[in-house]
């Protein structure tokens, strides 16, 4: 089970169309959109945390 209060949001950008979501953010390096199952409506799963 993950330790919830390791998992930080941020924003975030997806490689493939430039969309800018609301993320959770793993300790691993793992980003997922908020409110996205796993990917970007555009199909893109790569995504670049903003600083």
């Amino acid at each position: 089970m993950t330790d919830s209060t390791a998992i930080s949001r941020g924003t975030a950008v997806c490689e493939n169309c430039g969309s800018v979501f609301a993320a959770r953010i793993w300790p691993d390096g793992r980003i997922r959109p908020i409110g996205s199952p796993a990917n970007c409506p555009c199909g893109g799963t790569e995504f670049r945390r903003l600083s």
